[in-house]
């Protein structure tokens, strides 16, 4: 997987955001706020291509947390990714 372009993180309030950028991406709508583990992930997701399995080790290299919540959390995140055209295969 990898990240298709024109998204930008930008902070509001504290709060770290997912923008979409450009013509082709103005829907505000799409607006995706960002916690701290899919901010971690994010940072990975940026260096280039990846797996989940690359994104489930970024999890447990951080945090105190089993193979099998980690994974779920990445599912989640990245269906999220894709549903919103963040990510693409």
């Amino acid at each position: 997987m990898q990240v298709k372009s024109g998204f930008k993180l930008n902070q509001v309030c504290g709060q770290t955001f997912l923008v979409p950028m450009g013509e082709s991406n103005i829907d505000f709508s799409k607006l995706i706020a960002l916690n701290e583990s899919s901010l971690l992930l994010w940072n990975r997701m940026q260096e280039g291509s990846f797996t989940t399995d690359d994104l489930v080790k970024v999890l447990l290299d951080e945090y105190e947390v089993d193979e099998a919540t980690a994974r779920k959390d990445v599912e989640a995140i990245v269906e999220q990714f894709e549903k919103e055209g963040v990510i693409v295969k």
